[in-house]
Parts: structure tokens; C-alpha cells; sequence
């Protein structure tokens, strides 16, 4: 007992001295090693996923289109009405019946957000070419595991927390802070349940939670990846 007491304790010592003396450079690259490998990654030219979301007690189904690393389409359906939010690119737009049904371009904000969830390759891969800075904050706990806590702000000055599993080296969760009716307001997104896919990590559940209470929660069922997705699925009707 004494000797499992004290090798115990000797795994505890180094498992904080390892985090005290990790770098952003190593985390960053580890990551990517343990999602399949940076060159794996941006292999990927186009991604097309479908999944079911729950939020305040409903559910919808949904089609996620992305491209190179540029655009990104969502087509969610729920109670027989088709939901639409799009970025072609440049700018954003969607469709939306409880608005009146038409195409409407996006507001900049919404242009912003939606710029942000076309990065299919994430954070860690080339960020400098998103204009993302990323600053090494320090290990936190998360439910008994210890994660690496890295702070990215974008372009715009907005800071997104990603939290790296220090065993698997995984993202487990991100932390966004987000403007809601004008009001501000942060967000917890929990990833798990990754699935190799073509080579390559993928989070296939996401749980979204305000204030500790869960506000929504995705799933994926399908990611196919490197299919053929044209242009015009992403940009504005009749443009």
C-alpha cells in the first residue's frame, strides 16, 4: 500500500511538472497529432454532416455543408419549417419562415459568427492565416482531468477558451462569449464522443450549456468528407 501510496504521489508530481512546463507550440502540435496529423487535416476540402439538435424540449434535424475552410451552409428542419444560415465566403446570409421566408443578407455580427463555424480544419491549424492569437493561460480541472486552457482571440477582439484534454489531447470543451438581444452572454460547448473519420478525429456529440444549464445538445450521424459540393450551394439565392 505504501509503495502504490508513493508511486501514486510521484504520478501526481510529474503530471503537474509537465503542465507547469508545457508551451502553447507543444499543445498546438500535439493536438493535432492526436486528431490525425496536420497534413491529414487540411486533406479535407469539403465536409458534409447530418445530425439531429435538441434544445427547450424540441428537436430538429439538420444538413451542415462546409468548404474549404471558407464557407459553411446549415439547413435545419423543424416542425415541417426549413431553417437556413449560410456564409458564402465573403458575406453571410439565411432563411428563416418566422421572418418572412425570404433570403436576407446577414448583419455583420452574424457575417462574424458564421465566418467562424466555416473553419472546418479548426483552430489549431495555421491560425495566424485567420488572424487568430492564441495565448497560453494554464492547466485547469475539468470533472477529475486535467486540461491545457488556451485562449484565442480573433481578428475582431472576441475571445474563444479552448480546453485541451491532457491525456488524449483533445479539445473537450470551448468557452465563447456572445452577444444575445444586446446583451452578453457566455456559452460552454462540450465535445465528445470523437470518431475517426477518414483519418481524422471528430467530435461527434457537442452539448451546449448557459449559467450551467444545458441549452442545447448536437449530435452528428454522419460526416462524409471530400464529397463534391458546388459553390452555388453556399451563395445567396439568385445571386
Amino acid at each position: 500500500m505504501f509503495r502504490l501510496l508513493c508511486t501514486l504521489a510521484l504520478a501526481a508530481v510529474f503530471t503537474a511538472t509537465a503542465a507547469q512546463a508545457i508551451t502553447l507550440e507543444e499543445i498546438m502540435a500535439n493536438n493535432l497529432q492526436a486528431r490525425g496529423g496536420k497534413d491529414m487535416i487540411m486533406k479535407i476540402k469539403t465536409m458534409k454532416i447530418t445530425g439531429t439538435m435538441e434544445t427547450m424540449g424540441g428537436e430538429m434535424t439538420f444538413t451542415q455543408y462546409m468548404k474549404d475552410n471558407t464557407k459553411m451552409r446549415m439547413d435545419m428542419s423543424v416542425q415541417g419549417m426549413e431553417i437556413v444560415q449560410a456564409f458564402d465566403g465573403i458575406a453571410g446570409w439565411s432563411k428563416n419562415p418566422m421572418a418572412g421566408g425570404a433570403a436576407q443578407r446577414s448583419s455583420e455580427a452574424e457575417s462574424k459568427q458564421a465566418r467562424s463555424q466555416a473553419n472546418m480544419w479548426g483552430t489549431f491549424v495555421n491560425p495566424d492565416d485567420h488572424g487568430y492569437k492564441l495565448v497560453y493561460v494554464g492547466t485547469e480541472d475539468l470533472d477529475g482531468m486535467t486540461v491545457y486552457k488556451v485562449a484565442v482571440t480573433d481578428p475582431e477582439g472576441e475571445t474563444t477558451n479552448v480546453f485541451v484534454d491532457a491525456i488524449t489531447w483533445l479539445e473537450v470543451k470551448m468557452t465563447r462569449k456572445f452577444t444575445m438581444m444586446g446583451q452578453e452572454a457566455e456559452m460552454d460547448i462540450f465535445l465528445s464522443n470523437y470518431k475517426d473519420i477518414g483519418g481524422v478525429q471528430f467530435p461527434m456529440q457537442m452539448d451546449m450549456e448557459m449559467d450551467g444549464q444545458e441549452v442545447m445538445s448536437m449530435k452528428r450521424e454522419s460526416v462524409e468528407v471530400n464529397t463534391a459540393i458546388t459553390d452555388d450551394v453556399f451563395a445567396f439565392p439568385g445571386s
